[in-house]
């Protein structure tokens, strides 16, 4: 190579390179400011994000800590309430904290305290199992300042600071982390009994807080109000406030940081010892958190905080040394470009027209490929264009495309090939009517680029074709089915739905909309169970949690069920449901079907009165009340129930038939039955199972109890004037009395032995009421 080659070639190159290089140079210099920006907002959001995340944490902690205590301070209202003596309530509260302890496994204490501070009932959890402590172990507790500040509050849940436990004043080795929290007790007329305190074990929660160390850039702290260390820079630091020590609080370590989140605890900022990421929990949002009011005793932060040797970007070294090389690498690469695009310029414009052309044909690949000239016909045909349109390629080559065109799609066809021609652009997906040799008409789909001279004038198209005529008629067949399913789904009196595996309604057709009152729009994405509700369902409250759970999973199951649903005005009918699985998309779905069987339900309720009524008083006949009272036996045994029993006769009522005739008589007896309704509960059974003989069943009555509603009932008797159609008269009535116990476990048992305290108010004179807790065959 002479001089003056090795000249231009070394022009040429710096001329092309030397962009390149500042290029590299200002691209590189960008990059190394964008990765530490990029870096530090990274660490930023992470940390933040992190923050969050674990006050989140925290305050769902929190939130279970404070609607458990709300649930059992309302299980020990309802025990105070039911007026048994201080006793057996004492007991009943030591077996709920007990129950409840075993299902809380962060459960350390649970206690009941009266208001001058006293522990009435305490049971601790060792090992997830109850202890119960009493007698002298019992402590007062009136001069700790939870419990002051917990008898302060009118109402809402009081939450301690966060403590380590302590027993008898010192604090417990191993230290384990304790949060209390508190709330009042009332009786029925709204006088505070006490206090419900339940302590729960942090250990869980501080676990998780160092845990999230690990994923932080730097350090997670954990501080009280006060910045005191409840998880420091290292383990050394932990609880040291609650000793007295020194370097116990943050600020005595990072005193600027912690002026910056006194002054904003929620946020994020940059100080000499790096960044700081701060959030908050305080009863400043507990309605949000909790839904409740809540009181703090103190607030808590959670830190985190990145020293600004972590806030380098890693392996910046790295990236210098790839930055050399790149420069190294391109200039290299230039050179030998530099040195081959003299030779290669004759070969690039050679190959230009033919990789033009290939890219093109290429680029519009489909049945059979073609190319029209100026006029409009083929001068180039392959493919399969004999097997679509009948006709060999030599045919074809000389013919324009519209003498192929069915007559429906001439003038669209010519348009869209005249419109693609003045503008010089490309078509796609152009579909048409064309008639092949044999006169068969085909959808054919187009797609063509324009083909330019110098100029930039359209000299003609490149393009291929195929052949859409079962794509056509599929999608047309498809259109047709669904047209006809949703003439059907528009017909039908039933509701018509569609569900996923989530439960979530996809398809809701119109006589839904008039069953339920929501429109499609309305329930679309929507969960069906949301017009299931619970209490619609269930009559008992008792079996809520069992029942519930069954109800949960009803819509998940496929079959045929009847089922309580509401509508959009919140009335409530009976419906009977059909779901049935399908699969599609290898995606599980249910299809089902729900009718209004409000009519058959109320015809069946008929018959279920006539079955189960008494039809001179309207009480429940002897059958009924033999069905209703074994259930209810059942209940008392399985949910240790008080249940109690009462025997009535009316006293000489023979006399009332034989003096004033049977017509008196019943009169008598609809006029007791209307007295006994006034007296009695809605939950307490009342049945007529003999002549004039009446048996009551108490549920949730003890015999105490048991004895007022039989002296009630047999005064107002007494005291009422009978109207009969023989005039007024008066009536006494004789109560034998039982109640369910060990030795009388049975409806057998029960009914014998209230017979026999009707006997024994017989035998003192009438008119009385006899309690009879033992029968000659006991359980």
């Amino acid at each position: 190579m002479n001089s003056k080659k090795k000249r231009n070639l070394i022009k040429l190159f710096v001329k092309s390179y030397l962009p390149v290089a500042v290029l590299i140079l200002s691209v590189s210099i960008w990059v190394i400011y964008t990765q530490k920006r990029q870096y530090v907002d990274l660490v930023s959001n992470h940390e933040m994000n992190l923050a969050k995340g674990d006050c989140v944490a925290l305050s769902a902690w929190v939130s279970t800590g404070v609607q458990d205590v709300g649930v059992v301070a309302g299980l020990v209202e309802n025990s105070l309430r039911k007026g048994r003596d201080l006793r057996h309530q004492l007991d009943h509260i030591a077996d709920m904290f007990s129950v409840f302890g075993r299902e809380r496994e962060i459960c350390l204490q649970l206690r009941y305290i009266s208001l001058q501070g006293k522990e009435l009932v305490r049971i601790n959890m060792k090992g997830n199992e109850p202890e119960r402590i009493i007698g002298e172990s019992l402590q007062n507790k009136g001069d700790r300042s939870y419990i002051k500040n917990a008898l302060e509050l009118k109402s809402g849940v009081y939450v301690s600071s966060f403590d380590l436990n302590r027993e008898h004043g010192k604090v417990e080795i191993p230290y384990v982390p304790v949060l209390r929290f508190l709330k009042k007790v009332y009786g029925a007329d709204g006088e505070a009994l006490g206090l419900v305190a339940i302590n729960y074990s942090g250990e869980a929660l501080i676990r998780m807080l160092n845990d999230s160390s690990k994923e932080s850039f730097g350090d997670v702290f954990f501080v009280n109000s006060q910045g005191g260390w409840i998880i420091g820079p290292d383990s050394n630091y932990d609880w040291r406030f609650l000793f007295g020590d020194q370097d116990s609080l943050m600020k005595d370590q990072f005193p600027l940081a912690w002026e910056n989140i006194l002054a904003k605890p929620i946020g994020q900022f940059f100080s000499p010892n790096g960044l700081f990421t701060s959030q908050a929990i305080c009863e400043d949002s507990s309605s949000v958190l909790f839904g409740s009011d809540v009181t703090f005793h103190e607030k808590w932060k959670i830190i985190t905080n990145v020293s600004h040797k972590k806030l380098r970007v890693p392996q910046s070294a790295g990236n210098l040394f790839l930055i050399l090389i790149l420069f190294g690498w391109t200039g290299f690469l230039f050179w030998r470009r530099t040195v081959s695009s003299l030779e290669s310029e004759r070969v690039t414009e050679a190959l230009k027209e033919s990789d033009k052309r290939f890219m093109d044909i290429t680029d519009a690949a489909g049945e059979f490929i073609w190319e029209t000239g100026p006029d409009g016909s083929f001068v180039f045909v392959t493919g399969r264009a004999e097997d679509v349109l009948g006709y060999s390629a030599e045919e074809l080559v000389g013919r324009s495309p519209f003498d192929f065109v069915d007559e429906e799609s001439s003038w669209e066809v010519r348009k869209e090939f005249l419109d693609a021609a003045q503008e010089g652009k490309s078509f796609r997906a152009l579909e048409f009517k064309f008639v092949n040799r044999d006169g068969r008409r085909l959808w054919l789909e187009f797609n063509g680029i324009p083909v330019l001279d110098s100029e930039g004038n359209v000299t003609g198209f490149r393009g291929a074709t195929s052949d859409v005529t079962m794509q056509k008629k599929a999608l047309q067949d498809l259109q047709d089915r669904e047209d006809m399913l949703q003439s059907i789904s528009d017909s039908v009196q039933d509701a018509l739905i569609l569900m996923d595996d989530k439960g979530l309604v996809h398809f809701w057709n119109p006589a839904a909309e008039i069953i339920f009152g929501f429109s499609s729009e309305e329930m679309l994405g929507k969960d069906l169970r949301s017009c299931v509700w619970l209490e619609d369902n269930v009559d008992d409250p008792v079996e809520l949690h069992e029942e519930g759970e069954d109800l949960k999973s009803l819509f998940n199951s496929y079959g045929s069920f009847t089922v309580n649903v509401r509508r959009k005005d919140g009335s409530v009918f009976p419906a009977e449901v059909l779901l049935s699985p399908l699969k599609r998309d290898e995606m599980w779905w249910v299809v089902g079907t729900i009718r209004d069987v409000t009519e058959r339900k109320e015809a069946e309720d008929a018959l279920r009165k006539l079955a189960t009524t008494d039809p001179l008083t309207g009480l429940s006949n002897r059958r009924f009340f033999m069905e209703r009272s074994e259930e209810e036996v059942e209940k008392a045994l399985r949910y240790k129930r008080s249940l109690s029993l009462l025997m009535v006769d009316i006293d000489f009522f023979k006399n009332v038939n034989d003096t004033y005739g049977h017509d008196a008589g019943d009169d008598v007896l609809k006029a007791l039955s209307a007295v006994g309704l006034k007296v009695l509960r809605n939950v307490d059974v009342f049945g007529r199972i003999g002549g004039e003989e009446f048996s009551i069943l108490l549920p949730d009555t003890t015999l105490a109890g048991a004895e007022l509603v039989a002296e009630r009932l047999r005064g107002e008797i007494e005291a009422t004037s009978m109207k009969t159609r023989s005039g007024d008269l008066s009536i006494t009535v004789s109560v034998g009395v039982t109640t369910f116990s060990e030795n009388l476990c049975t409806l057998e048992h029960l009914l014998k032995a209230a017979d026999l305290g009707l006997y024994a108010a017989k035998d003192a004179g009438r008119n009385q009421v006899k309690v009879q807790l033992a029968v000659a065959e006991e359980c």
